[in-house]
């Protein structure tokens, strides 16, 4: 079970390098997708709707993460880099959670992605990445 942040950027590294030959990780960042991440604190569920969000030297890769053992399981998502910027909704930044959104694959509305704080430095690496 990875705790902690640098352990679970590791896995994350080997499941690209497994899923995306070829492609080197930029900056990974844990997001939890959905509403407001207080709203499910406040009512104690919690769906298995964290990802790790990885920006690639050719792409932008979403890995969905097993609840269990806090471990990368298959890529979901894959966006070529071209078609980032224009799938991206600006950030808000916030003092615990900051949150984004982003128009998966398939989807016609973004999706919220919730950072917690202790992710912003890779989450200020990614958009230093893509701007």
């Amino acid at each position: 079970m990875a705790l902690r942040k640098s352990t679970m950027v590791k896995q994350v590294a080997e499941a690209v390098a497994r899923d995306l030959p070829g492609e080197q990780p930029v900056a990974t960042v844990g997001v939890l997708r959905g509403g407001s991440p207080y709203r499910y604190a406040l009512i104690g569920v919690f769906d298995n709707n964290d990802c790790f969000v990885t920006l690639t030297d050719r792409s932008l890769a979403f890995h969905d993460v097993d609840p269990i053992r806090v471990r990368p399981q298959g890529l979901a998502h894959r966006v070529p880099l071209p078609d980032v910027a224009r799938r991206l909704v600006p950030l808000r930044r916030g003092l615990l959670w900051s949150h984004f959104g982003f128009v998966l694959p398939g989807d016609r509305n973004a999706t919220r992605l919730n950072v917690c704080r202790a992710w912003y430095p890779e989450l200020n690496r990614l958009l230093d990445a893509l701007a």
